[in-house]
């Protein structure tokens, strides 16, 4: 095994969605305030939808708030071919850009570039339900095939690398991220984007489901807790970019974590055909911490599968316990806090995202890092006593634990198990600390959007980054503003020497107040709509450091095939 193949990988940039949930600071704001997103499913919005069991109430599900929209302009998208392209795709294209721009990457300077794009996704609810309409156009002839969740963003974006759909059912993302990862490591393509969309609008899968036993049929399970009974479903979606480490520190690329190994396995026939066993799990947690150069000790979090099944969450715990135990039976003490693994769980915030679910967890795992704590499971006010972790190094988070940075980098693990036994874990470690020297002159700071409500929405996303535990230095804030975006129509400049001058040119905005840079001739030149050379204005040899920024805010609109789309979702 040569170093290329151990070589760490840097999430540089990152984007996501839930229930209520635009962006990645959204998401931390939800589990922060310990928050579950849950509502009754709309009549019509699982089309054909017959349990084939009695549920004591409508069936429950952690859903957005609408799937017919999408902003088919922004992508230069004609409403015809949008009405008939699967909402799956239409989320990867927004999550996508969405991660571009949080990497502080401009979408059009890759364009040619040799790009990989691997999504994880296994089924395709639209074109179910628009086969059981009995309707056709040729527009849904790339726009139901599933290929095109991976091929339409290669193809928008105009990348050259490999472009494919992943499917190994529940754990379809971290499978495609493992993919991703081995490619960089050897070379393969310079970035690649790792992206996995959950959008339910048919509902076969849960009439299987149903009688299969795997969902709640109370949907109030909570993961880890006495009373779970089967999984709750969930739509979102979660993306990321990726470029070898040292790749990223010399362009200057912010860096949200670093994966550390991706191991993917299977159950062959340990747990049956639908499930999972201990012995396959302790074999990839064992074996993955190892081609980190690790051991399972060394982890202090571990974002769990936790679906919460009665077999599947017990199983997760006891393998872990055991993992912890080395060749030699000896069990040295785990790196967590208090001298534990913690585990936890986002399906209890907002469901299972199903082939979704790893990715949007590796999500949270890098948040975890970032700001130190780990949030305890929403709704569990006590671990099921049953559960197999008395007398171990296991703990369920049923409290918030701060988890501070040490002379060791922090190192979380992430569980994902896929219906048909495709197992995988990634090792996530916390970001490397760059301090830049910092600068006190004023910086010009571009913020552009589709009209005024834009701007507004944009700077209030902007705000909460500030807001965040670890503010950007300013230098990098100007440098992914002014190269990280497309400008669009209505636009507007804050110069300023400092974050609190920045945030106070941001409320002003936020309130409709237009600022337009004062006598700044570039600040000027740009509002003019004139083409600026944003380089002029930094010195030779200064740092190119850019910063995680929010994505540019949409303005969707309906688009559906039959222009009946499902009713809203209160959740």
């Amino acid at each position: 095994m040569t170093d290329d193949d151990l070589a760490p990988i840097a999430i540089i940039g990152m984007s996501c969605r839930a229930a209520g949930v635009e962006t990645p600071a959204a998401l931390w704001d939800m589990l922060d305030k310990g928050e579950r997103r849950f509502s009754p499913v709309p009549e019509d919005r699982w089309h054909g939808l017959d349990p084939g069991i009695d549920l004591p109430a409508p069936p429950a599900a952690s859903l957005l708030e609408r799937i017919d929209t999408f902003d088919a302009r922004f992508f230069g998208i004609a409403p015809r071919m949008a009405a008939w392209l699967d909402p799956q795709a239409r989320m990867m294209l927004e999550l996508a850009q969405h991660a571009v721009e949080n990497a502080g990457i401009d979408p059009d300077a890759l364009s040619g570039e040799p790009v990989a794009v691997f999504v994880g996704q296994f089924m395709s609810d639209y074109r179910e339900r628009i086969n059981a309409r009995g309707l056709a156009d040729s527009a849904a002839f790339p726009g139901g095939m599933t290929a095109f969740s991976a091929n339409r963003v290669s193809y928008q974006f105009g990348w050259t690398g490999p472009s494919m759909v992943i499917d190994s059912a529940c754990s379809s993302s971290l499978s495609a991220l493992g993919l991703a990862v081995q490619g960089l490591q050897h070379g393969a393509y310079p970035m690649a984007l790792v992206g996995s969309p959950s959008v339910i609008s048919n509902g076969f899968y849960a009439n299987t489901a149903y009688r299969g036993g795997a969902l709640s049929p109370t949907g109030d399970s909570v993961p880890f807790g006495s009373g779970r009974n089967g999984y709750v479903r969930g739509e979102g979606g979660a993306c990321v970019l990726l470029k070898r480490l040292d790749r990223a520190i010399a362009d200057g690329d912010p860096v949200h974590a670093v994966i550390r190994a991706v191991g993917s396995a299977h159950n062959g026939r340990g747990g049956g055909l639908t499930g999972t066993d201990t012995g396959s799990q302790v074999e990839l947690l064992r074996r993955t911490a190892a081609a980190a150069g690790r051991s399972v000790g060394d982890i202090g979090y571990l974002e769990a599968h936790g679906s919460g099944t009665p077999s599947g969450d017990a199983v997760e715990v006891a393998a872990l316990a055991e993992a912890l135990t080395g060749p030699d039976g000896r069990t040295a003490t785990p790196a967590g806090p208090g001298g534990k693994v913690w585990v936890g769980s986002l399906k209890a915030s907002i469901g299972h995202l199903e082939a979704a679910a790893g990715l949007m967890g590796l999500v949270k795992a890098a948040l975890v890092l970032r700001h130190g704590r780990i949030p305890r499971v929403a709704g569990l006010t006590e671990a099921d006593p049953e559960l197999p972790i008395a007398g171990t190094d296991v703990a369920v988070a049923v409290d918030d634990v701060v988890w501070q940075r040490g002379d060791v980098p922090r190192l979380a693990g992430v569980n994902s198990f896929g219906l048909g036994g495709g197992i995988c874990h990634v090792l996530l470690e916390e970001a490397p600390v760059v301090r830049e020297a910092e600068r006190r002159r004023p910086y010009v700071l571009p913020l552009s959007g589709q009209d005024e409500e834009c701007l507004a929405e944009l700077a209030g996303r902007l705000l909460a980054e500030l807001d965040g535990p670890e503010p950007p230095d300013l230098a990098a804030v100007a440098r992914s503003l002014q190269g990280g975006r497309r400008a669009r129509e209505r636009r507007a400049v804050v110069v300023a020497e400092d974050l609190d001058a920045f945030r106070a040119g941001l409320y002003e905005l936020r309130a409709g107040r237009v600022p337009d840079g004062g006598e700044d001739p570039v600040a000027r030149a740009w509002l003019r709509g004139e083409d600026v050379d944003w380089e002029a204005l930094w010195e030779p040899g200064e740092s190119r450091a850019r910063a995680h920024l929010p994505g540019s805010p949409f303005r969707r609109r309906s688009h559906w095939f039959d222009r009946r789309p499902p009713s809203p979702s209160a959740g």
